[in-house]
């Protein structure tokens, strides 16, 4: 029995303290005024019923008060006694009570992840070959993202693409068909211009996944920058914008995207001025922002960077234990209802006496 009690919590515990002040307050209008409660149908019969009142009514009153003095300490007790459960018991709903239950599980570990993509045009370039064929860089890379994307069921994604003018192209969520649908549309230099500008890129992302407003205390999204960082603009140093972002409490890691080397050019089908990824910047940017830099080199190489980052971010959730709660609070209610139905019948069966 102990145990059982030791299960049962409150959500609004403060009716129960309400009791006793309800108790007192009861007591010193029972006292006041004995016949204000008579029953607790007293006052609704007041209020259909016609009083009539003998001439000499007075003396009646003051007759039966005095036949009836030796009874009066055991009726206030009685009715005090029957107006303080029943008020106990509607109290005691109020509160909530409810049962504890089984724990819930524990939260997996989870974590966000915001893929900050280059779409500009030098995304169009084939320096990649998969089964001896040239591909272009951002078929690559949307590829290699849908099978990360399948294996990150629990977390959130969110994907911001730039050029000259960055996007918030899927604002972060757990739904994966979206993700997925999304990619799939992605094209190079439709949507946000021909250039890339890392820094605007960077310090928009941090915008929208975390204003200046918000507690720099909770869990930060991890933020990854996919580009090859050339014909960048440079209003404001990307590395500046990255050392930013590493003070508001995040990790900005940064994959090279694209060859090396003037070697991997495709000169058969040239359409535009070639350049290589620049490691350097783009190791700069990594380091200014406590992240770490990756080369995709390859399809292999790209996920293995992208499983390195998922893995070195992960972090459990520090939350209170949860258990099931079992509402109890129809158990007095009902009893208030029954405690109010019995004293009414009885009430009426001792008026026929």
């Amino acid at each position: 029995m102990t145990g059982l009690f030791a299960q049962i919590a409150f959500s609004s515990p403060a009716y129960l303290y309400a009791i006793p002040v309800c108790c007192i307050v009861l007591a010193a209008v029972l006292w006041r005024w004995p016949g204000s409660l008579s029953t607790p149908s007293a006052g609704l019969q007041r209020l259909t019923q016609r009083a009539y009142c003998h001439p000499e009514y007075a003396q009646l009153r003051a007759l039966q008060h005095a036949a009836q003095t030796h009874n009066a300490t055991r009726r206030w007790l009685a009715r005090f006694f029957a107006y303080a459960v029943f008020l106990s018991l509607i109290l005691t709903a109020l509160s909530q009570p409810y049962r504890i239950g089984k724990r819930l599980p524990v939260p997996e570990h989870h974590r966000d992840i915001v893929f900050i993509v280059d779409t500009s045009l030098n995304m169009i370039l084939r320096d990649y070959v998969v089964a001896g064929q040239r591909i272009e860089r951002l078929r690559m890379l949307k590829d290699v993202l849908q099978q990360f994307i399948n294996a990150l069921h629990g977390n959130r994604i969110g994907l911001v693409v730039f050029s000259e003018q960055p996007y918030y192209y899927v604002p972060l969520t757990s739904d994966y068909a979206l993700l997925q649908y999304q990619l799939q549309r992605l094209e190079a230099a439709v949507l946000t211009g021909r250039t890339s500008d890392i820094s605007r890129a960077l310090l928009y992302s941090l915008q929208q996944v975390a204003p200046p407003t918000a507690d720099d205390t909770g869990p930060r999204p991890v933020l990854v920058l996919i580009t090859d960082a050339n014909r960048t603009a440079r209003h404001i140093d990307p590395r500046a914008a990255a050392a930013y972002i590493a003070q508001r409490h995040m990790h900005l890691h940064t994959i090279a995207i694209g060859a090396g080397s003037y070697a991997a050019e495709d000169k058969d089908h040239v359409s535009l001025i070639y350049h290589p990824a620049s490691f350097y910047l783009l190791e700069q940017i990594a380091k200014a922002g406590q992240g770490k830099f990756f080369w995709a080199r390859d399809e292999a190489s790209l996920q293995q960077a992208l499983r390195v980052i998922n893995q070195s971010e992960e972090r459990d959730v520090k939350a209170a234990p949860q258990f099931v709660r079992h509402p109890l609070y129809f158990w007095p209610l009902g009893l208030a209802l029954l405690w109010l139905t019995l004293w009414q019948v009885f009430t009426l069966a001792r008026g026929r006496r």
